[in-house]
């Protein structure tokens, strides 16, 4: 299992990897890399994916908009990020930090 201060460690240590997927969709999003480190310095993480050795985190960009992006730790010394998106108000609540019912997992 990962803490979000493990997270960081690789943030500062620029120890991380950005899927192209995770450019794709954040550009797609109008979403810089800065928003994505900033995020993961100052988010938290609300979903935990064991079986995949991911985490999903959440937190907001400088602009004031939500960011979720998902983390993968499978590898010890480097943290890959395989996705980013702006979360959507019909498949979260709880300012973004929860599923509702019925959403996609």
């Amino acid at each position: 299992m990962i803490y979000i201060e493990e997270i960081r460690d690789f943030v500062q240590n620029e120890k991380y990897e950005f899927y192209s997927h995770a450019i794709t969709e954040a550009k797609k999003d109008g979403v810089e890399p800065e928003d994505i480190i900033y995020v993961l310095l100052t988010g938290k993480i609300i979903e935990r994916y064991h079986r995949r050795h991911r985490v999903l985190v959440y937190g907001t960009m400088l602009n004031g908009l939500p960011l979720h992006v998902v983390c993968d730790y499978s590898d010890e010394d480097i943290m890959y990020i395989p996705t980013v998106y702006i979360p959507s108000e019909r498949e979260w609540t709880n300012n973004y930090q929860r599923r509702k019912k019925g959403g996609k997992r």
